[in-house]
């Protein structure tokens, strides 16, 4: 490990599982590690961390954060927390939890970024590269996945992590540096985090920063944001288009997904063979292409793997058919480019779930996509009266308000009629009314099981 923690006192901020996973990294390396977290301690946590050798302190960040040489942050605890200027102050490192992992692991790694379709993407990679042989570790920010710290240390030099890491994670890198990086795409997301969309965009570019030509980046051709944002990058580039040839890369001509590399061109497979629906899954299909391409991978590994692929929990998942009605989990959709993508992966009449926290997002193409395609609109959470405002101004007529998400699925179920899709896609957060979007989802699971039962 470049990074020699022995008998250093390191601190963790934030007790989640990446937390948690870096502090037991940490502890295995011979470091003097305290985790500290904001909020209460879990039942039985504090025991689990003692049983591992580790200190922790639940309910604030104390004065000890700041008695060791080096601090760890989780993903999700905000850059500019005052601790952490303090810390500076101080002479303290901070680095992420992505940089910690990348210290130290001796495998490759492919890092997975983009506003929409991480999950899906590092997914189809780490599923592409066990059918090609490859030992593949699959998690980062993936949910539900494991922690890219224990990943690193699961990981031997011939192993390939594949890591979906988000913006949080991306804004403390000092030195990490993916074999292969991947940006699917680049729309306004959590603008209540990020001064604005041009700061959001450059730190999605940064995952790129330290590759050098040895490694790659693989881009979309399509997203003139991404195209901008990476133009000083010094990586090989590949790309990959749902509409245009690529010299260098993987795109569809409409009936096929090809590659093109060391000039030549390939057919892995028909568009009409990816299981999963939609356009954005055809892009996400391409990413994982170009990126498994970079690593050794054959096409026919390539295409067994995507022939099989069913997607991820939570994004555009089948629960059930109810009354000749298909019922679809999409509550990973939290932005309005996400929104638009699921509601056009289906020819059928939608009746839509809509609604959550509002993240300071521009929701306009969503809510013209929702009274272009739906049958109805049932909106939930905080924001749900201001989009019942906007949809119905669009002259949408069947547009209801429900006041938790089981009314809204009891509303949903009657505006439906047979052949139609009911869809969970709230184009929003899911912190107004449940923990996560895991959480969401699995309890509209849950109500469409009993309406089936």
């Amino acid at each position: 490990m470049p990074l020699d923690v022995e008998h250093v006192q390191v601190a963790v901020i934030g007790a989640g599982r990446s937390g948690t996973a870096a502090a037991a990294l940490l502890r295995r390396r011979g470091a003097t590690v305290l985790l500290s977290e904001q909020r209460p301690a879990a039942p039985g946590q504090a025991e689990e961390l003692a049983r591992l050798g580790i200190e922790a302190e639940f309910g604030g960040h104390s004065d000890k954060v700041l008695a060791g040489g080096l601090i760890v942050t989780s993903p999700g605890v905000p850059a500019d927390l005052p601790l952490f200027q303090r810390a500076r102050a101080n002479g303290i490192r901070i680095i992420s939890e992505i940089e910690l992992a990348y210290l130290a692991t001796p495998a490759r790694i492919v890092a997975v970024t983009g506003t929409n379709g991480k999950s899906t993407t590092t997914s189809m990679i780490g599923a592409i590269l066990a059918a090609a042989g490859i030992e593949a570790l699959v998690g980062g920010n993936l949910a539900p996945g494991r922690p890219l710290t224990e990943l690193a240390m699961a990981a031997t030099d011939r192993s390939v992590i594949v890591a979906e890491v988000s913006t949080f994670q991306i804004e403390t890198i000092d030195t990490f540096k993916p074999s292969v990086a991947v940006i699917t795409n680049i729309s306004p997301d959590h603008l209540d985090r990020h001064p604005g969309f041009p700061a959001y965009a450059a730190l999605k570019a940064r995952l790129l920063a330290n590759q050098t030509a040895d490694d790659t980046a693989v881009l979309n051709a399509d997203d003139e944001t991404v195209v901008r944002a990476t133009a000083g990058s010094h990586s090989r580039k590949r790309w990959f288009s749902a509409r245009a040839r690529q010299e260098s890369g993987a795109w569809c001509d409409g009936a096929s997904l090809r590659l093109a590399q060391g000039g030549n061109e390939t057919v892995v497979m028909p568009a009409s063979e990816l299981p999963v629906p939609g356009v954005h899954n055809i892009e996400n299909a391409l990413a994982a292409i170009a990126a498994t391409a970079a690593l050794g991978a054959a096409p026919a590994a390539m295409r067994t793997a995507l022939q099989a692929f069913r997607g991820v929990p939570h994004r555009l998942e089948d629960v059930a058919t109810v009354g000749g009605v298909r019922y679809v989990d999409n509550s990973m959709c939290t932005n309005a480019a996400a929104g638009v993508s699921s509601l056009r992966a289906f020819p059928q009449p939608l009746v839509v779930i809509a609604g959550g926290r509002d993240k300071g997002l521009d929701l306009s193409p969503f809510l013209l996509e929702i009274a272009a395609r739906a049958r109805a609109a049932v909106l939930i959470g905080e924001v749900r009266e201001r989009l019942a405002g906007e949809l119905r101004s669009t002259g949408m007529a069947a547009v209801h308000t429900a006041d938790d998400l089981a009314q809204a699925v009891r509303i949903a179920a009657a505006a439906a009629r047979p052949g139609d899709v009911v869809i969970l896609a709230p184009g929003c957060s899911s912190f107004d009314m449940f923990r996560d979007f895991e959480e969401r989802g699995e309890r509209f699971q849950q109500l469409v099981r009993e309406l089936a039962g």
